[in-house]
């Protein structure tokens, strides 16, 4: 392009002489003596001139060449050194954009340059932001498999529904009171007109172990339908006892079985239904049984007879009865005030209410004894399981189940208890899974118990069962079949998730347990329990060195009410913080019945010496066969991962930074390199300003000290 430059010069230039010397200078020039040539300083060049920007002579090109190979950036002043450094990295960067402002030829360029870099700064920002939230936001994902193999089999709690012996339980004094309470209550209740419950028949038989029966006259209203009665009850031809009143007339006057010991006065019908017979035998609580083959003779005893004749009290025919409401009228209080009103009965009409408030009694009253004590009361597992097989293949029943007390249903037995011996199925279904064929002696259940079977738990190892909140009820007279599904949780703990992966502190109460839910809230209401009533719920553990509230406390009764209400309450203060735990199993069941035994069974089962028939039908009432099986062998696993991890963070933050401004991790780190040498010069600079002073000073003290 150089002819097209001279062709120019040529043209403004038409004298051939003055136009070779505007281009090659004065050949004869350095034979003249002229002025000493004038050079820039390193000063005026990089300050005052851009890049080749030198004057005074045509020989800058050569000085250009010269200073540029040779020059120190040091030896300019701080400002103008720090000026250039910033230019030197505009011209060298890799990031995009930069170059081309700082090698703009004119404003006009470095500003269209400028406003592209700006916007597709913006641009960056707000994309990264984005990218940002989606990080801040810990999504997570939930994967799920269906792993084919063979599941651990889990822990098989059993309780039977009733949770005491009523033969052995009633002769516990603080047992005995609570009852007696309990019975005077409801007989006020029915009194009342309230309908009475089948379960009352069991309440008046065996309230008292040393109940001894006597007929006795008592206001009865004995119409088709009296008031207050069950249906169960008209199909009898039962009459309705009042035996606090006195009858007005002979149609109000009845006969009763009374108990003077708990003042029960049950079955009653009109006298002339009652029907004289010669029992076979009398126990010691004056109960009879007659028998249809039964002669007078030697061996038997007069009694009255109920008119269904399952019913007879012994009774000599001479003795005049006695009179219910004038012997009730004379008795002397039995029970104390306070133990009354702790029992929390008053203003209850409701019988429903009132056998939840005694179940809730008993507990209380337990709660006192030792956990041997309690053991000796309830059910043993010999009792309760009396043949089990797992895996086609005989149990060992005392060495399989271990036992412990339980506060609602007392001794539970846990079978899978070993936590070092994993038990697996072998196949899925009921043949190869635990098979328990159980009894409850459904005649020795307490008055407070309303129905006959076993509470079962499906629970793993290391948790709590819980058979109050989690447990199944398989009744008497069916084979309860309980098919299984596992599924295995595995959540992220924070800040993906709220669970705990292991939630268990100092005041988890259940200590030789792994942590959960429903153990973290019982655990956080019985620490407020023990703070503001200075004694445990009966219903859960206790720390060491705390016990229970007493039951005939009502001191005590009345701050865990109190604490019971603000718990439930819908803007109760107290609030426990639980969450999930990390790793959770969790079993889905699926019940189906079947009525058991059948006709053709032959099996012994309890005590039974009467006919087939006679055992099938006790067997109905007391027993129940129950499997636990698993449906398929395989297992469901969810295990929550993040969605959006650091890695996807980099990538997609490093796919902005390079569409925008061409920016990447080697370019970050010119950045880097920039901000350490210019804070490397700045601290320089003023090191050397701090010394330069320190030196004047110092000069200044000495030449005045001089003077």
């Amino acid at each position: 392009m150089a002819w097209i430059q001279n062709l120019k010069n040529w043209e403004r230039l038409r004298d051939s002489e003055e136009y070779m010397r505007q281009v090659y200078g004065d050949p004869l020039s350095y034979l003249k003596e002229n002025e000493k040539t004038q050079f820039v300083t390193e000063r005026e060049y990089f300050g005052d001139f851009g890049y080749g920007e030198c004057f005074n002579s045509t020989d800058s090109g050569v000085q250009c060449e010269i200073i540029t190979g040779d020059f120190d950036p040091k030896q300019l002043p701080y400002d103008k050194r720090m000026a250039w450094h910033l230019r030197e990295f505009c011209y060298k960067t890799s990031a995009h954009g930069i170059p081309m402002i700082g090698q703009a030829p004119n404003r006009y360029y470095r500003a269209v340059w400028i406003l592209l870099f700006l916007g597709c700064m913006t641009m960056l920002y707000q994309n990264a932001q984005s990218v940002l939230d989606k990080y801040n936001r810990n999504e997570k994902i939930v994967d799920i498999q269906l792993i084919f193999d063979t599941a651990p089999f889990p822990a098989i709690t059993l309780c039977n529904l009733n949770p005491y012996k009523a033969s052995v339980a009633t002769n516990v004094d603080i047992i005995k009171r609570t009852l007696n309470v309990f019975e005077k209550v409801m007989d006020e209740a029915r009194e009342k007109g309230e309908e009475e419950p089948e379960h009352s028949e069991r309440v008046k038989r065996l309230v008292h172990a040393g109940s001894v029966f006597e007929p006795a006259y008592s206001k009865c209203d004995c119409s088709e339908t009296p008031r207050g009665s069950s249906e169960r009850s008209v199909e009898k031809g039962e009459c309705q006892e009042y035996k606090m009143k006195a009858p007005n007339s002979e149609a109000e006057k009845c006969i009763c079985a009374f108990d003077r010991t708990s003042n029960d006065a049950w079955p009653c019908y009109l006298a002339s239904r009652w029907i004289t017979e010669f029992c076979a035998s009398c126990d010691e609580k004056a109960f009879c049984r007659r028998s249809k083959l039964s002669a007078i003779g030697k061996g038997s005893s007069p009694c009255l007879c109920a008119p269904s004749g399952e019913f007879c009290v012994a009774y000599d025919g001479i003795s005049p009865l006695l009179e219910v409401w004038k012997y009730l009228a004379g008795a002397d209080p039995t029970e104390d005030p306070g133990f009354v009103e702790a029992m929390g009965f008053e203003g209850m009409t409701d019988e429903v209410a009132i056998v939840t408030k005694a179940k809730e009694n008993i507990m209380f009253a337990m709660a006192a004894l030792s956990m041997e004590d309690r053991q000796l009361l309830s059910t043993t597992k010999r009792e309760l399981v009396h043949k089990c097989s797992f895996n086609g293949l005989a149990c060992d029943i005392d060495g399989d189940f271990l036992a412990h007390v339980d506060p609602v249903f007392g001794s539970c037995f846990t079978f899978n208890h070993n936590r070092t011996l994993n038990l697996t199925s072998i196949r899925a279904g009921p043949m190869y899974g635990l098979r328990m064929l159980v009894y409850v002696n459904a005649s020795d259940y307490m008055p407070t118990t309303e129905a006959t079977g076993v509470r079962l738990t499906i629970h793993d190892k290391e948790d709590f069962p819980f058979p109050d909140t989690f447990g199944y009820s398989a009744p008497t007279g069916y084979i309860s079949s309980f098919g299984l599904r596992l599924r295995k949780m595995t959540r992220l703990p924070a800040p993906y998730g709220d669970c705990v992966p292991d939630g268990k502190t100092a005041d988890y109460i259940y200590s030789n347990y792994e942590y959960s839910v429903e153990g973290c809230y019982r655990s956080c209401f019985q620490q407020l329990v023990l703070k503001d009533c200075h004694c445990g719920d009966p219903r859960f553990p206790v720390p060491a060195g705390y016990s229970h509230c007493e039951a005939d406390s009502p001191v005590a009764r009345t701050c865990l009410e109190d604490r019971m209400k603000e718990l439930g309450g819908l803007h109760g203060s107290f609030r426990c913080r639980c969450q999930q735990p990390c790793s959770q199993s969790i079993y889905t069941v699926t019940y189906s019945p079947a009525k058991w035994p059948s006709q053709s069974l032959n099996i012994q089962l309890g005590s039974c010496n009467g006919t087939h028939e006679e055992c099938n039908k006790h067997y109905k009432e007391n027993g129940a066969m129950v499997e636990v099986f698993y449906e398929q062998l395989n297992f469901e696993m969810l295990t929550e991962s993040e969605a959006y991890g650091f890695v996807n963070l980099l990538a997609d933050f490093g796919g902005q930074l390079g569409l925008w401004c061409g920016i990447s991790f080697l370019t970050c780190c010119e950045f880097l390199f920039l901000i350490v040498e210019t804070t490397y010069m700045s601290a320089e600079h003023n090191w050397l300003l701090y010394k330069k002073k320190k030196a004047e000073k110092e000069k200044a003290r000495q030449l005045w000290g001089d003077t």
